[in-house]
């Protein structure tokens, strides 16, 4: 039974040794890369997730504008009809006490 071994004395190691080393290392080298590969993977589905979020995201942010927007015209419209509304307030209590003159007046 012929073993191929390190001799220590000599310090030199054979070519059977060196390819099972070899072996050994591209074959720890091959599962590291496919954990990797996996890693990929899930890392692109989370990309894939995170972009349709973004894009979720970007749409409600459009909506909050356009209904800040739609608010912010709607309290100028009412500003300007709260202004004519008191205007014309005064103009009734203006043709009010005009009225009163006028029928003191009369008496």
């Amino acid at each position: 039974m012929k073993k191929n071994i390190l001799k220590k004395e000599s310090g030199h190691v054979t070519t059977v040794v060196f390819e099972k080393g070899m072996d050994f290392m591209a074959k720890s080298f091959a599962k590291v890369f496919d954990k990797l590969d996996n890693h990929n993977k899930l890392f692109t589905k989370v990309f894939d997730k995170l972009d349709r979020n973004d894009e979720v995201i970007g749409s409600l942010l459009k909506e909050m504008q356009n209904y800040s927007k739609d608010a912010r015209e709607h309290r100028m419209t009412m500003s300007g009809l709260n202004h004519s509304d008191i205007n014309q307030e005064r103009e009734i209590e203006g043709l009010k006490i005009r009225i009163e003159r006028l029928e003191q007046k009369v008496k």
